[in-house]
């Protein structure tokens, strides 16, 4: 749809973002470990680890900004150490829903293909079973080209995720059910680890957006501060006395409403009588040729706003403004055949100039009446 004199004409869309369903996937914010007074863990990931072993804040060496975690796969000196990081879901999802879930691994060990990630109902911390007997829904290797790399190279994993509804926790870990033979020393101590950095977990459909509660839950996991020995406190009376478990609130899946279209039509100022707000015989056929193609589409809307230069005072600008577009909104209101769309006269004296007023050509410029036609999309 073009005019005379048309200027611009732009699509106003709802652009929404899918957003990370889960809490500090970069691990950059530390919780305070108070055992120990000391920055020792990220926030919103708890270990099921009892030692001040798993977090690493080593700038050039994270995948992504200057943390990430480390877990480890096996030890030299005894069968079955293996540990996990889990994280609380910010929303729960939706069933049947897509996800995808991304995250950076790297190891010197050939173990990535035991790097699992366990979508729950229940806290893996508390769970009674060995991991050996847990089925992770995703595994690393689905998504990898190799398995063994060189240690300094993380690897991104994307793997795609088909809700149930009844998550509310994220666990990754190694899952390996047979115990790896080891060559080379140790990453730390006696252990041997694979790194983990930069996790995501987003909905597929761009529309499906977090719920309401969403920085709420943030905020109650943020306050989950047991780690360590207090974590080995709080494990023993949960597993006891077991939590209400209560369902997360869902994510929402918004309906973007209609696109919008914005015509633009600009009047000079010499379809106006010089210094006054009558139009000129000049401006009818504009604006006869305006609302004959106006009267062929829906029209939700117009707005005309008037505008002068900066000669005279603010007062004398603002009422010539306003009766030029006054002007033009009667004009069009005789030609419309829609009456029920709104059509607003306001009046801008010369708050919005789009050129300089030091020069004659620049304020005959700003010297105007703009007519924006709000439209749906057909």
């Amino acid at each position: 749809m073009r005019f005379a004199l048309l200027i611009s004409s732009s699509l106003l869309a709802l652009s929404t973002r899918a957003q990370h369903l889960i809490a500090n996937g970069s691990f950059e914010d530390e919780n305070l470990c108070t055992e120990y007074n000391h920055n020792c863990a990220p926030e919103a990931w708890i270990a099921n680890s009892f030692y001040a072993n798993y977090y690493y804040h080593s700038p050039g060496k994270a995948a992504e900004g200057t943390h990430f975690v480390g877990l480890a796969s096996g030890n030299r000196l005894q069968q079955g150490t293996h540990n996990f990081v889990r994280t609380r879901l910010l929303c729960g999802l939706q069933p049947g829903h897509r996800y995808m879930l991304q995250f950076y691994v790297r190891s010197r060990h050939d173990i990535l293909d035991s790097v699992g990630a366990w979508f729950s109902q229940t806290d893996f911390l508390l769970e009674k079973r060995s991991f050996k007997l847990l089925q992770p829904q995703l595994w690393a290797t689905q998504a990898l080209d190799t398995l063994y790399e060189d240690p300094r190279e993380w690897q991104k994993v994307r793997l795609l995720y088909t809700a149930t509804g009844n998550e509310q926790y994220l666990t990754i870990g190694s899952f390996n059910r047979k115990e790896y033979i080891f060559r080379g020393a140790p990453d730390l101590n006696n252990d041997y680890y694979f790194f983990l950095d930069a996790v995501s977990l987003q909905p597929v459909d761009p529309a499906e957006q977090l719920c309401a509660q969403a920085d709420s839950v943030k905020a109650e996991v943020y306050l989950e501060n047991e780690r360590h020995e207090y974590l080995r406190k709080l494990v023993y009376m949960r597993t006891k006395t077991p939590p209400v478990s209560r369902p997360l609130p869902k994510t929402i899946t918004r309906i973007p409403p209609p696109k919008q279209h914005i015509d633009t039509l600009i009047i000079p100022d010499i379809y106006f009588a010089t210094a006054r707000y009558q139009l000129t015989s000049k401006s009818y056929g504009l604006l006869d040729s305006f609302a004959h193609k106006l009267n062929t589409r829906r029209i939700d809307s117009l707005v005309v706003g008037g505008h002068t230069d900066t000669i005279g005072t603010l007062a004398y600008n603002e009422a010539l403004s306003l009766n030029r577009a006054n002007a033009v909104k009667e004009y069009l209101l005789g030609k419309l055949n829609d009456k029920q769309a709104p059509v607003v006269a306001r009046g801008y004296a010369y708050r919005y100039p789009v050129a300089s007023n030091k020069k004659p050509a620049g304020r005959q410029q700003n010297r105007r009446v703009e007519i924006y036609v709000y439209r749906k999309e057909e």
